[in-house]
């Protein structure tokens, strides 16, 4: 079943590589402000490759399918969460990327 984000206990995100991923979400609108205040969309792309990095990390350390329901949902809202950013992200810096992979 889907759930929207009201619905999803973010709460149950407290291990240490799901709080660097929610910290490093939450940079991205101060990210775009600065790199376009000081027209250096570079700080884009390294921002994003930061955040590929933790997702990364993040995705290797801890199961999804096998969590318990709820904490599986409040997962896969952090992977959507990640995913949107990275393409809105890319999408700015005029980057094409595949839905699949």
């Amino acid at each position: 079943s889907v759930r929207c984000v009201e619905e999803t206990d973010l709460s149950q995100l407290n291990e240490s590589h799901e709080i660097e991923l929610m910290t490093e979400l939450t940079k991205y609108p101060e990210i775009l402000m600065r790199a376009a205040r000081d027209y250096a969309p570079h700080q884009v792309a390294y921002y994003l490759r930061d955040l590929a990095n933790a997702f990364h990390t993040y995705y290797n350390a801890h199961p999804f399918i096998s969590a318990e329901e709820a904490l599986r949902h409040s997962r896969l809202m952090l992977i959507d969460a990640v995913r949107q950013v990275i393409a809105n992200g890319l999408g700015l810096l005029g980057v094409s990327a595949p839905e699949r992979m």
